[in-house]
């Protein structure tokens, strides 16, 4: 059930990152997602080993796929206000980086 729902939003983030026109964004979008799940993965092995998690780990796992997904259809629904965010966050990080 859960690998259902976060490959469904995974799916979803990389279709709407498609009739967008920023495939390349949903790809990292969707990479970053990956790369999430892997450190909770390693959380969940660590804290395994002193505590019973229980499925703690399935269900951060599904509320990030789905915060995710909620993001991309946001960007579909209201694109200027997606391109204002970007906007701000490319410039914070020019600054960051001067």
């Amino acid at each position: 059930m859960t690998l259902t729902v976060v490959i469904a939003c995974a799916a979803l983030v990389i279709l709407i990152g498609v009739k967008r026109g920023r495939s390349g964004r949903a790809v990292a979008d969707v990479a970053l997602l990956v790369i999430l799940f892997g450190m909770i993965a390693f959380i969940d092995l660590v804290l395994k080993q002193f505590i019973d998690t229980g499925s703690a780990a399935e269900t951060v796992a599904v509320v990030i796929a789905g915060a995710f997904a909620l993001d991309a259809v946001y960007g579909l629904m209201a694109p200027e206000r997606q391109r204002r965010r970007d906007r701000r966050l490319r410039q914070l990080m020019q600054r960051r980086r001067a």
